[in-house]
């Protein structure tokens, strides 16, 4: 999405999404690189911002990695409803994804996510589990790996803790912000995998 045009397609537009998603899943530097992500708790909206690792247009699918000890993992266990909120403030475009999460914690998929993952991320899987109370402010990480990322063979030691949520999504909202007019669309996939596309009131 580098231009938008009087003349654009819904089409075009579609296919905009998945390519502006796929570089942002590639380069730290694009605004999509990280996203907001919403679950669900006890009936109230938890949101957390995550790093957007993989895309795959073809299924429809976003990726990210977490904790298998955090939170996430027991409220999207218990309600698979998640919604993706990206922005980038260049293009002044918004987007929203809804669908439903998968969590791969013991399978191919987590493994090949794990064998990409650098050393640095993976340092994060080495802590003690996220939300335990302190009594001060720290890491959590051992005090071996506060100043140096962990040797591969450290790093091992957090694979149990490492899981993939795979998003599989359904609806995606793109609203773009103009001071002549904001303009928005919204595609909606059906059960036969067909996509419904229409331009709508900001």
């Amino acid at each position: 999405m580098t231009t938008l045009e009087q003349d654009l397609s819904l089409d075009t537009l579609l296919a905009s999404i998945w390519e502006a998603l796929q570089k942002g899943a590639s380069s730290r530097l694009h605004h999509f690189h990280t996203g907001v992500v919403a679950t669900v708790s006890d009936g109230a909206p938890q949101v957390r911002t995550v790093v957007l690792r993989k895309v795959i247009p073809e299924t429809r699918t976003l990726i990210f990695h977490t904790d298998q000890r955090s939170r996430k993992i027991s409220e999207l266990t218990e309600n698979p409803n998640i919604c993706w909120l990206f922005y980038d403030s260049e293009m002044r475009v918004q987007l929203r994804l809804s669908g439903n999460a998968t969590l791969h914690h013991s399978d191919d998929l987590a493994d090949v996510q794990w064998k990409n993952t650098r050393l640095q991320s993976r340092r994060c899987y080495l802590s003690i589990p996220p939300s335990t109370e302190l009594a001060k402010p720290e890491s959590g990480l051992p005090e071996s790996l506060l100043k140096r990322n962990p040797t591969l063979e450290e790093s091992e030691a957090g694979r149990e803790n490492f899981t993939v949520v795979e998003t599989h999504i359904h609806t995606i909202d793109w609203l773009w912000l103009n001071s002549s007019g904001h303009q928005r669309a919204k595609f909606v996939w059906q059960p036969s995998g067909e996509v419904v596309s229409s331009w709508i009131v900001p």
